[in-house]
């Protein structure tokens, strides 16, 4: 529970610890999802483990843009953070977005392909 008495350091130093415990959650859960992946039989293992590194690299930056947040200065500066965190993000997409469709075209293309 925060005290209204506690400084702008106190809190900022609170939201820095729990972002600490999150993010070592994160991590946790990440480890045992590749490991679960690697471990699988099935045909689009390799798929499933490039989308899992997409999401950890999401997850990072949303990470790193809340560590961020706590260190803004005012409004503005949160602001600006946010837009060039969103504008990042949207380039990642992109570039994900056009891995995922070449990924998967070869995977179709691998499909169809007669075997001798």
């Amino acid at each position: 529970m925060i005290d209204a008495n506690m400084t702008q350091d106190q809190i900022r130093s609170m939201m820095a610890e729990a972002l600490g415990r999150l993010r070592k959650a994160s991590a946790e859960y990440f480890e045992l999802l590749e490991k679960g992946l690697t471990s699988s039989p099935l045909p689009i293992s390799g798929q499933a483990k490039l989308f899992c590194d997409y999401m950890q690299r999401n997850v990072a930056a949303t990470f790193d843009l809340s560590d961020k947040l706590i260190q803004a200065k005012d409004v503005q500066d949160a602001l600006k953070l946010q837009s060039e965190f969103f504008q990042g993000q949207m380039q990642a997409l992109t570039d994900q977005a056009r891995s995922v469709g070449e990924s998967a075209m070869k995977a179709a293309t691998s499909a169809f392909t007669p075997k001798p």
